[in-house]
């Protein structure tokens, strides 16, 4: 096979040297990749002209240029360069990964196409611009990457963030996409995979490409590959380390001793200030007995404490990295092999993540015909620790103290029912959760059947889970303790049958039919104590408790699903592609298991047109349309009648009987629940312009999801309180656009930008699908918070028109430095019926800035994320004062810089602290932003002295997360959706790395 290779290449490489004419010198190198890999076939040739030539087996190449001649060098899956001659003999070339060009094999679901071949709205993350990034999960490499891609942060160590796919589809179903993991649909924990043994993600979009995964897949679908081998001289092992330091992307601290004395005398104003502007202090006033806040705090007061809770529940946060990988192969093996280990620390006390990962990755060619391999990784994460509750802690106040002076803790610092949120971070805790999964494939092609391929995907994910956890001060300060073990297995077994049926002429035809199973099942067990005199054992002797129990639960499901897709290509500019899959779901009711989800999509390469042929400008140009259908399913059982054994079902049956638990239905039968289903379409250009120094792509799409998964209230009368049911009707569309550009290429210098924006709607076309009151319109379910023609995630609430002041005409209830609410009906009075539409919780639109600027040795990256919200989108409520009343010892402490009301304050945007009111207001504000999300800096040793002290590659590099955010906001962070009173800031900090590989 390598000879034949070899000879391959020389005859390639002797037709591009007959093109070459003019005045040269012999010029030789090598191609390899960045991490001293060798690349076989890669393409040199010199700019401009049809001279060239392709790198041999050992990634060598010769030609001739002019001595002042550019060299073009371009390889699949990596950027093209070009490099100058400059008199130069000898020229090795290192070659990024990631470049999207128009040959790049993209991962569509079940198979792979070239780029230029797409139909459907599928768009590859640029995962190599955050290599140096501190990301612990691949999910932190996607946010603001990709438009349509909507992607949470976390401030939680180990945490997964929120993910979501043009919008919300659905109002009670399933709004999180697909994820499939090298050909297999992935039901574990993102955060479970090393985003290092990641090699690319692809985002299928529009129906066209989803509805090949039917179910669930009408809220998108994310591609995961993972790395593989691939065939070189000799193996490369690699290490990439790192250590990351961890801080809250804002300062903020709570109300010290003298600003909250201060607070106290300003929320009793009317007691500690004499009238008529309540500025100046009354004499009469004893803040130790008239301050109700002061009664149980009195000895904190007289001996001057001032303790910082906030500051006790925190600790020092970074992060570790670690990961060594070994890859390479022969003429038939090709293996990859990693190990990686991940220590976390938050900010909250206790906050801690540890990660170890393993993979490894093989494929055999068996014979000519026959290959078999594995993908297989296994993580274990411990999540030991309980922290305390921070939402308690910035309400605890500065004049209380967690110990006493024996140095045991209090159990009710404030003197009241408050229970010491320190207490939680004493517990011995283990919190352990390990995965384990393999993929093994068998692929065929079918002898004397050129074209015909048999590929077996089964795959094995096993979960398995422990918690275990005890406390002296749990169960009513007797002391509680608990065991908690937990396993998932899922298996999936699916048939893949692909043709490439070779036809004569310019007709490309590929068939691929699928039909597979899933099944899952998964078990939960816990045994609970309560009542101790002796904690000494922990959670490990449960029989001690005075009072023991014990609960379990487990469930299982199984899809089945068959699916077919025909893709033709007509002289390389006519593009159809067609599926149509059919799901089956073991959740819904036998009337409605099955369901057929089909799609189509066509494109149209103008480029290649005749007419296009005068147009130098024009690199490449594609229009495409798609329109298919994909489907969400239920939760399991919900479909079904389902019953329930507990303390309200017990009973006793005769005189003298001990008591017996019972069973009770505690949800209705539906024999006729079926799938969402979410039709859509979706109409896009591609284009590449000026020798590849523009390209992108345009997108618009439309769908409209149908029998909606809803929870349908019942009469109280029938015993129960909902059904799910199919109701109701929900659009979206959009528009997203990329642009990728390279102003500079020089030979030394280079500067490559991205750019992506996109915006989403969605609309409630369709509630119940009845009007109640015969008005000619169908009603709002206003209890819900649904409303017809609005965004599912539209704010219903009282609107803020000020706060009452000294000397107003306050209605009663109502008081000074209360808000005032606007009568939105004029009646003269404030009622349920003045709540208004504020606006909503979704983004206008959103955009990502993605720079990398490379001169010699040095790359510098740096990527800008943003959401906006426009006049009335994304929204978020930011009341940080809790609704207490003046009077009743409340010992409330806040954050510095909330602006509340007070008599010297009267400007403020916040009420006056500690009042209530018949109906309260909540402050919505926008949460806008513009975030310098990832920069990083790196240092690539050249060529020749790596190969001096005997490396492959060798890189450092300095890297920042989340430096500065741009943003009105008042609070945490404005995309945790964290306001002035939640507890849990955005983590940003510095990290320092080395990449090297031998």
């Amino acid at each position: 096979m390598k000879l034949l290779l070899t000879l391959v290449i020389v005859l390639v490489s002797s037709c591009l040297l007959l093109a070459q004419d003019g005045e040269s010198i012999p010029i030789t190198g090598t191609v390899t990749g960045p991490d001293g890999e060798t690349l076989i076939g890669a393409t040199v040739r010199v700019a401009g002209t049809t001279q060239g030539t392709v790198t041999d087996v050992d990634g060598n190449f010769s030609l001739s240029a002019a001595p002042d001649a550019l060299l073009a060098i371009s390889y699949t899956g990596y950027g093209d360069i070009e490099v100058g001659v400059n008199n130069r003999s000898v020229i090795d070339i290192v070659l990024e990964e990631g470049a999207a060009d128009l040959q790049e094999i993209v991962v569509v679901g079940y198979g792979t196409q070239r780029r230029r071949d797409l139909t459907g709205a599928i768009a590859s993350a640029p995962l190599d611009a955050f290599r140096e990034a501190p990301n612990t999960n691949i999910l932190q490499s996607l946010n603001g990457t990709v438009p349509g891609l909507n992607v949470g942060q976390s401030a939680t160590a180990g945490e997964d963030a929120g993910i979501n796919i043009r919008g919300q589809n659905s109002i009670n179903g399933n709004t999180s996409p697909l994820i499939v993991l090298d050909g297999i649909v992935y039901r574990g924990r993102v955060s479970d995979i090393n985003p290092n043994d990641i090699q690319s993600v692809d985002v299928l979009k529009d129906a066209s490409s989803k509805a090949i995964y039917g179910a669930q897949a009408a809220n998108g679908v994310l591609i995961i590959t993972t790395k593989q081998g691939r065939s070189s001289r000799k193996p490369t092992i690699t290490y990439t380390g790192n250590y990351t330091t961890q801080n809250p992307t804002k300062d903020r601290r709570l109300l010290s001793r003298e600003e909250y004395l201060q607070a106290a005398h300003n929320v009793d104003f009317m007691n500690a200030y004499q009238e008529p502007g309540f500025t100046q202090p009354n004499p009469d006033f004893d803040q130790e007995t008239d301050i109700p806040f002061f009664g149980p705090l009195l000895t904190g007061l007289q001996d001057g404490t001032d303790f910082d809770w906030l500051g006790a529940s925190r600790q020092n946060g970074y992060i570790t990295d670690h990961i060594l990988s070994v890859s390479g192969g022969g003429e038939r093996t090709n293996y990859f092999i990693s190990g990686g280990y991940t220590d976390q620390q938050g900010i909250v006390l206790n906050d801690n993540y540890n990660r170890k990962t393993v993979r490894v990755n093989l494929d055999v060619e068996v014979t000519d015909w026959l290959t078999l391999g594995v993908n297989s990784f296994g993580t274990f994460a411990d999540y030991s620790g309980d922290s305390p509750n921070i939402g308690q802690v910035d309400q605890f106040s500065p004049l209380a103290r967690p110990r006493d002076e024996t140095g045991e803790f209090v159990i009710n610092p404030l003197g009241d029912n408050t229970t010491n949120p320190l207490l939680a971070s004493t517990a011995d805790d283990a919190d352990y959760r390990n995965r384990l999964l393999g993929i093994f494939f068998s692929s065929i092609d079918v002898p004397f059947v050129p074209g015909l391929n048999y590929r077996i995907n089964f795959s094995n994910n096993y979960g398995f889970f422990s918690r275990r956890n005890s406390n002296r001060f749990d169960g009513g300060l007797s002391g509680a303790a608990f065991k908690n073990t937990a396993s998932n297995y899922d298996w999936t077994f699916d048939n893949i049958l692909t043709y490439d049926i070779p036809l004569p002429g310019p007709h490309d035809v590929k068939v691929t039919a699928l039909v597979g199973r899933n099944r899952i099942r998964n078990e939960r067990t816990e045994a609970r104590g309560v009542g101790y005199t002796n904690l000494g054992l922990s959670f490990n002797d449960l029989g001690q408790a005075g009072q023991q129990f014990i609960e379990s639960e487990a469930y299982e499901e199984s899809y089945s699903y068959q699916m077919g897709r025909v893709a033709y290509e007509f002289k390389d500019k006519y593009l159809l592609n067609a599926t149509v899959r059919r799901d089956g779901f073991s959740g819904f009711a036998a009337n409605n298991r099955s369901a057929v989800f089909p799609s189509f999509g066509v494109g149209w390469v103008l480029s290649e047109e005749g007419f296009m042929a005068g147009t130098t400008a024009v690199d490449f140009l594609k229009l495409r349309a798609s329109y298919g259908i994909s489907g969400n399913l239920t939760q399991r059982y919900s479909s079904q009648a389902r019953i329930f054994a507990g303390e309200d079902n017990r009973y006793i049956f005769g005189d003298g009987s001990q008591t017996l638990n019972g069973q009770g239905l505690s949800s209705l039968a539906n024999p006729d629940l079926k799938w969402e289903r979410t039709a859509g379409t979706n109409v896009g250009m591609d284009f590449s312009l000026v020798d590849s120094r523009l390209s992108g792509s345009l997108d618009y799409y439309t769908s409209t999801t149908t029998d909606l998964l809803f929870d349908l209230v019942l009469p109280g009368i029938t015993g129960f309180t909902s059904i799910t049911s199919n109701v109701g009707e929900v659009s979206n569309n959009g528009i997203e656009l990329i642009l990728n550009a390279a102003p500079v290429r020089g030979e030394r210098f280079r500067w490559d930008i991205g750019f992506n924006i996109a915006r989403n709607r969605n609309e409630i076309v369709s509630l119940l699908g009845f009007d109640n009151d015969e008005d000619g319109r169908e009603d709002d379910l206003v209890a819900s918070g649904l409303f017809i023609g609005e965004p599912i995630q539209t704010i219903f609430n009282y609107e803020i028109d000020g706060i009452y002041q000294i000397g107003d005409d306050i209605p009663d209830g109502y008081a000074v430095g209360t808000y005032r609410l606007r009568d939105q009906d004029g009646d003269g009075e404030i009622t349920p019926a003045d709540r208004t539409n504020i606006g909503n919780e979704e983004p206008a639109y959103s955009f990502g800035i993605r720079n990398t600027l490379s001169y010699g040795d040095f790359t510098l990256r740096f990527f800008i994320n943003s959401v906006q919200g426009g006049s009335n989108s994304y929204l978020g409520a930011n009341e940080p004062l809790g609704q207490l009343t003046p009077g009743i010892a409340q010992n409330q402490n806040w954050y510095a810089d909330i602006d509340y009301w007070s008599p010297f304050n009267t400007g403020a945007t916040y009420r006056l602290p500690g009042t209530n009111t018949p109906f309260g207001g909540t402050h919505y504000f926008a949460r806008s932003f513009v975030r310098l999300q990832d920069i990083s800096l790196a240092y690539t040793l050249n060529r020749t002295l790596s190969d001096r002290l005997g490396l492959g590659s060798f890189k450092v590099f300095v890297s920042g997360k989340n430096l500065v955010t741009l943003t009105d906001w008042e609070g945490w962070d404005p995309e945790t959706n964290s306001g002035l009173n939640d507890s849990r800031p955005l983590l940003g900090g510095f990290s320092f790395g080395v990449d090297v590989s031998f």
